[in-house]
Parts: structure tokens; C-alpha cells; sequence
């Protein structure tokens, strides 16, 4: 009896430790979660006011902020495919011959600076690093002279040309530090069976990075997807504008934007880039964790 009766108290003692250990770790989830769910919430909810509001006209949107629609305001998308199809087309053409020109010569200087030898390899590398540090908007104006002096203002090649120039500093860094981390070996025995750098660059150093490659192709994408300032500044044409300039350019007769139109146009320009989040979001974090663990 005596030993049950210990064995009991032992066993109650446990439980009630137990209990002290489980609630802190309970009300810690709970905090945890309820912070989560804020931010989701907060990520989530300008989405959902921007697709409710494409379905209602002026008067329901300022008459109901956050009303669902009723009735359904269908022709804004109608209107707004009409008004907005041929900036998209013009951005997705730019942005994507632009995020391949990046690619391409990302992956050829990086796989330049991570496996060859060169005087001064170190020092050019610094100094592209530090054209990293200058905010855009300081050669804002020298680029538009630059490219005006070449005679490509209003035309689709000053945004294709300037993403390529400019995005290929980030991208080196980023292909320099994944590609630094192959194997020599596995470059040297190529080369002993007969393969030339063109082959090797090819065959085994493409399909290494292919995660990183598309990791740099969709933050470009993104990147040129998303200008305003340098399309407004180059670009006068209606015909080659981009997106983000021809969104603002919403005005009736009367000079009143017509919100849920505006809006409609803003889930239309979306599509694009949520394309290419779905196809490409396995390669952009497999991108993101390896180049993380090369560095």
C-alpha cells in the first residue's frame, strides 16, 4: 500500500508539472498564431477590398467601403481589358526578353568571376558591388542622356536595354556566389575528356543553376514589371507604354477616375506576375536557400 501510495504521488506530481509546462508553451502558440493571422490579414486585405471593389461602380464604393458588391459591376473588366491589354503585352515582352538578357550575362560573369583568373578580378568586382550602393534616382538623369544621345528614347529598347545593364550587377553577385561554390573537379575531369568551356559552361554549369537562374529571372521580371518612373520619364508613346504608367491614365470625359474600372485594370495587370509566381515559385526558393547556403 505504502508503495502505491508513492507511486501515485509521484504520478500526480508529474501530471501537475506537466500542466505548468503546457500552458506557457499553449498561450506561446496561441500569441504565435494570432500574430500570424494579423499579418496575413493584413497582407490579404488590400487584395480582397482591390477584387471586391473591380465588381462596383463609384457610388457603391464610396457608398459601402467595404460592402460586398451587389449588384456586379461585370462590364468593368470589360472596359478595363480594353483600356489595359496592350500596356500588359507591352511589359510582359519587356520585361521578359529584358530578364533573359540578365540571365544570360549574369550566368557568363558569374561563372567569369567564380572559376577564371584575371588581373584585377577582385578589384572590377569590387567596384561592381559598389554600383550596387548608388541610389537609381542620382544617374536618373545622366541615363536619360546617355539614352537619348543613342537615340533610343520612345522605343521599347531603352527599357530592355537599361534592365539588362542594370540588373546584371546584382545578378553576377548572385551567380558568382552560387557557381563559387562547384566542385573544380567535376570542371577539370570535363575538361580531360575533351569538353570545351562552351560545352562545359553549357552542359554543367546551366543545369547546376538552374534554380538560381530562375530565382534572378523572376526577381527581374518583377522588377521591370513593376517601373513607373523610368517608363514615364522615356516613353511617350500610348503604344509601347508599359503598365504602371497606363494605369493612371484612368479619367473619363469629366476628368473623374472611374474607381472600379481602375481597380478591375489592377487585377487584369496582376495576372502576369501571378503566372509566374505559380510556375516558378519551386525554382525561386530552391534559388533562394541553396544561393543562401553557398554564401
Amino acid at each position: 500500500m505504502q508503495k502505491k501510495a508513492v507511486l501515485a504521488a509521484g504520478f500526480q506530481q508529474t501530471k501537475a508539472a506537466g500542466r505548468r509546462r503546457f500552458k506557457p508553451a499553449v498561450w506561446h502558440q496561441t500569441i504565435l498564431y494570432l500574430v500570424l493571422g494579423l499579418f496575413v490579414f493584413l497582407t490579404v486585405a488590400p487584395i480582397l477590398f482591390t477584387l471586391f471593389s473591380s465588381f462596383k461602380n463609384n457610388a457603391q464604393i464610396l457608398g459601402g467601403f467595404w460592402s460586398l458588391p451587389k449588384p456586379l459591376q461585370l462590364e468593368n473588366y470589360a472596359i478595363a481589358f480594353s483600356a489595359v491589354w496592350r500596356y500588359t503585352a507591352n511589359t510582359v515582352v519587356y520585361s521578359v526578353v529584358g530578364s533573359v538578357l540578365v540571365v544570360l550575362l549574369s550566368a557568363v560573369s558569374g561563372y567569369t568571376f567564380a572559376k577564371k583568373d584575371f588581373l584585377g578580378k577582385e578589384v572590377l568586382f569590387l567596384m561592381m558591388l559598389a554600383i550596387m550602393m548608388i541610389p537609381g534616382v542620382l544617374t536618373l538623369i545622366p541615363s536619360y542622356v546617355l539614352y537619348s544621345d543613342l537615340g533610343l528614347i520612345n522605343t521599347p529598347w531603352v527599357i530592355i536595354i537599361s534592365a539588362a545593364a542594370g540588373g546584371q550587377i546584382f545578378g553576377t553577385f548572385l551567380c558568382r556566389s552560387f557557381m563559387g561554390g562547384l566542385s573544380n573537379e567535376l570542371f577539370d575531369s570535363a575538361k580531360i575528356d575533351g569538353a570545351s568551356e562552351y560545352t562545359v559552361f553549357v552542359k554543367i554549369v546551366i543545369p547546376l543553376t538552374v534554380p538560381v537562374l530562375m530565382t534572378l529571372f523572376i526577381m527581374s521580371s518583377v522588377g521591370i514589371y513593376n517601373d513607373y518612373i523610368w517608363p514615364l520619364l522615356t516613353i511617350k508613346s500610348n503604344e509601347i507604354q508599359m503598365i504602371g504608367v497606363g494605369l493612371t491614365q484612368f479619367k473619363n470625359q469629366f476628368g473623374i477616375s472611374d474607381m472600379g474600372v481602375e481597380f478591375a485594370a489592377y487585377m487584369i495587370s496582376s495576372i502576369p506576375l501571378v503566372v509566374l509566381f505559380s510556375f516558378g515559385m519551386k525554382y525561386y526558393i530552391q534559388g533562394l536557400t541553396q544561393g543562401a547556403l553557398k554564401i
